[in-house]
């Protein structure tokens, strides 16, 4: 986590060099949102018997943006994103729910559009994460199909691919962005160990995430 923060505020201090040399115009503030997210799972032997749907959680950090180029721009976060999933059971029996908090590290290309105030935009890019901690419900231990997660066997580290889209207004108080955004783990979130252990060779976590920023603008674009 330490490390984490300390990239951030290395690339937020890169960012502001260069728009002090270029003169480009730099966004800093913080956002808050909402996700929605689910897994999904896959044997390679045994395919998937376990039936996934989406479950909430909170997202808030810190956001960087600087435009580089007319209408082109890096932008970093580093944000506490909640995700996780709930497993359904064909018999009736209480859901799973998993819930995995993370101090994640987005890096993204930002391209905008729009003149004077009023700017949309879409962004792409990667993402890394680091577990903080998990929680779930009681585990029903006569199911066949069940796979909890386990913070003492199981990844912590993660990476994958996010993008967005959304506007963002330049008031003389600030500026205010909105955005939606759509993240899916490369890594998986369960160690299988091998094949015959019958548990998923394939885990990804799937995010639709909602967000407001308040930002401070310096430069000028």
């Amino acid at each position: 986590m330490k490390k984490s923060i300390f990239l951030f505020f290395l690339i937020v201090s890169i960012l502001l060099v260069a728009e002090a040399n270029a003169q480009r115009k730099t966004y800093v503030g913080l956002k808050a949102g909402y996700n929605l997210s689910t897994a999904y799972f896959f044997h390679s032997f045994f395919g998937s018997d376990i039936n996934t749907k989406m479950i909430g959680g909170f997202q808030g950090g810190i956001i960087a943006m600087n435009y580089i180029r007319n209408h082109i721009g890096l932008q970093a976060e580093l944000n506490f994103t909640q995700k996780g999933w709930i497993q359904e059971f064909d018999d009736g029996s209480p859901n799973l729910n998993t819930e995995l908090n993370y101090i994640e590290l987005p890096l993204l290309v930002n391209i905008h559009t729009g003149k004077d105030k009023l700017h949309f935009f879409a962004n792409g890019g990667c993402f890394f994460e680091y577990l903080a901690s998990s929680s779930q419900s009681e585990t029903p231990d006569y199911q066949s199909n069940v796979y909890a997660f386990d913070e003492s066997r199981d990844h912590k580290l993660g990476y994958g691919f996010r993008g967005g889209v959304g506007t963002f207004y330049d008031f003389d108080f600030g500026t205010l962005l909105v955005e939606t955004s759509i993240t899916y783990s490369l890594s998986d979130i369960l160690e299988f160990g091998s094949l015959d252990t019958g548990v998923p060779n394939t885990s990804k976590n799937i995010v639709v995430g909602f967000s407001v920023a308040y930002m401070f603008s310096f430069g000028e674009l």
